[in-house]
């Protein structure tokens, strides 16, 4: 039965919309919880406002925690005014602690303008005010890294001194989500003043593929997304090869396997194809990774797919190429670079360069690790 265009966006918005069960997540929401409760209502006492870095690279699911605890908090309207118990709030790029606070006021109440001539003492004083008016229980901050990224020492510093004077008299929480490099900050006397009202890190990793129970949990994530694709046939994610595939692919991030099958089964429904294949998934990876402009945008003497050079070119009455054959066959020429298509050594040297990623991705953040994880080998022995 062919899917409209509308039932398509449905059924893939149900997919989007299921939440994976999985540890990591689960204990994110924990941290942010604990957190949570630190937060006292107005006219009692309150703890010291601490701050809780979640830290992942892109896809490894910190926004959806936050956008998760955001949807499970909404405003409430009571007659004694609005009541926002979860603020959410993205940073914008290469932010500075001004723009940050637009950020919060336009957040806190849509149309409120950060005045021009208000100073920092003002300005905290604002969110403050509000954020005590809304019962605000923790402020959330995603693409935190914004805030250090491309800033020199004077920069950091201002960011550091903002956080830090929004922390000192403040009963709502703050959570910063962003890329590992937020957690890697140079020792400054502002820096180590705010760093001291951190909270333990937590970090979002992918499952180790090399840990028995690490796989497990990674083949128990990929068993949930195929039952939420409910397609007629099964695409059996969770056998060896397959599953090794997927995780090549996205490095093993679950935010990444989820986009990607994402796209997958919007292509399955709309092709009217029984279950998501490796070529489905390698088209996908394709269209997202590599695929390039051409070098050449106008060789009118190019031959088409299946013409012999040196040919007669009938470019008006010759007919045209069937655009699957041509997909096709960009497909398997760049099949030694797509995890999905490769074969023996090619696919064992894009498994090292993943894992070598991995790798660099976690000598970069040192600052709160006591322990590194090896990296993931898919044939049993190092890669």
């Amino acid at each position: 039965m062919t899917l409209t265009d509308a039932e398509v966006s449905e059924r893939v918005k149900t997919f989007e919309h299921a939440v994976v069960p999985h540890e990591m997540f689960k204990k994110g929401q924990r941290a942010v919880g604990t957190l949570r409760r630190r937060w006292r209502p107005k006219g009692v006492k309150p703890l010291k406002a601490r701050a809780l870095l979640i830290l992942g690279e892109p896809g490894a699911g910190k926004s959806f925690i936050l956008e998760t605890l955001r949807d499970e908090n909404p405003m409430r309207v009571t007659p004694d005014g609005n009541i926002r118990p979860v603020l959410f709030v993205e940073a914008p790029k290469r932010t500075t602690p001004r723009q940050l606070a637009g950020a919060i006021f336009d957040a806190l109440e849509p149309g409120y303008r950060l005045r021009d001539g208000w100073n920092t003492a003002r300005i905290l004083s604002e969110i403050r005010m509000l954020c005590e008016e809304m019962c605000v229980e923790v402020l959330m901050i995603d693409e935190a890294h914004h805030l250090v990224d491309q800033k020199n020492d004077n920069d950091l510093e201002d960011a550091a001194e903002f956080l830090k004077q929004l922390l000192n008299p403040f009963a709502t929480q703050i959570v910063l989500a962003g890329l590992p490099h937020l957690g890697d900050l140079p020792e400054t006397t502002k820096l180590r003043q705010l760093r001291r009202r951190f909270r333990p890190p937590f970090h979002l990793e992918p499952y180790n593929w090399s840990d028995r129970l690490g796989r497990k949990k990674y083949l128990g994530i990929l068993a949930f997304f195929e039952r939420h694709l409910a397609l007629p046939e099964p695409s059996n994610f969770t056998e060896f090869d397959f599953a090794a595939r997927i995780y090549c692919a996205t490095g093993g991030h679950i935010g990444i396997i989820s986009g990607q099958l994402s796209l997958a089964l919007e292509a399955a429904l709309s092709e009217g194809k029984a279950r998501v294949d490796l070529r489905l998934l390698a088209r996908i990876y394709a269209d997202l990774v590599l695929r390039k402009k051409p070098t050449v945008l106008l060789d009118f003497d190019a031959p088409f797919l299946g013409e012999a050079a040196g040919a007669p070119a009938e470019p008006f009455g010759g007919g045209s190429p069937n655009p699957a054959d041509v997909a096709d066959a960009e497909l398997d020429a760049s099949a030694d670079d797509n995890p999905y298509l490769a074969q023996g050594e090619a696919f064992r040297a894009l498994w090292r360069k993943m894992a070598g990623a991995r790798m660099g991705d976690q000598s970069r953040v040192t600052a709160h690790r006591t322990v590194e994880t090896p990296p993931p080998s898919t044939f049993g022995r190092s890669a």
